[in-house]
């Protein structure tokens, strides 16, 4: 077992616990969501991706509402994901549902963490009850703000999900989200992350459509 496997372990057992959830159900949470997030098709959305965004909800913690709620929406956002189908933001949140339950946690957090993971379907906030939901939406797109090196490992990894698509389709398509994304009046909804990653992800976006536009 590799050192970041087992760090990332440790994270998801101490959430678990401190959401006194069933130890037997959480362990078989555990390996459920390892086995989907290691699926060969998945070179962004896998378990690098969910260990960026528990650092990142640590980073900024003194700005969540409840870290509980945005913990377990990072660790199971994503959790269904097939690039082929449009739906996998609405089954994430199933499988969420279904297994915070199974794992009898406070049933009061359910409804926050799943609305959380079904906003990711359009990046927008969809309801003013859940207090982390801007802070969640935001945190899953900071790698946008990445410095360029990055940005350019998370957008050939992006292609690398679409490569059963053909070059001209998938630039066509990349380049309607990026500019999407662009036109938005703010990427970040929360203040502290406007300042610390808006002009740098609307630097990247331009690029990337740039060079799309320019293959």
């Amino acid at each position: 077992m590799s050192g970041s496997y087992h760090l990332i372990s440790v994270r998801w057992h101490t959430l678990s616990a401190s959401v006194q959830a069933d130890p037997a159900a959480a362990s078989q949470v555990w390996w459920q969501l390892c086995e989907r997030f290691c699926e060969p098709h998945r070179r962004y959305h896998d378990l690098s991706h969910i260990t960026a965004l528990l650092m990142q909800a640590e980073h900024w913690h003194d700005h969540l509402h409840d870290a509980h709620v945005v913990h377990l929406a990072i660790w199971f956002h994503n959790a269904v994901y097939d690039p082929r189908q449009r739906d996998n933001e609405e089954r994430s949140a199933d499988l969420a549902r279904c297994a915070l339950l199974a794992m009898q946690v406070d049933e009061s957090l359910i409804p926050s963490v799943t609305a959380c993971i079904a906003a990711t379907a359009g990046h927008r906030v969809t309801t003013t009850e859940v207090a982390d939901m801007p802070l969640f939406l935001d945190l899953d797109l900071a790698i946008l703000g990445s410095d360029p090196a990055d940005y350019l490992r998370y957008s050939a990894a992006i292609r690398a999900e679409y490569d059963w698509v053909d070059e001209e389709n998938y630039r066509a398509v990349r380049s309607k989200v990026l500019q999407s994304f662009i036109d938005r009046p703010t990427l970040y909804f929360t203040a502290p992350l406007r300042e610390a990653y808006e002009a740098r992800a609307r630097d990247n976006l331009r690029a990337e459509l740039q060079a799309l536009s320019s293959l």
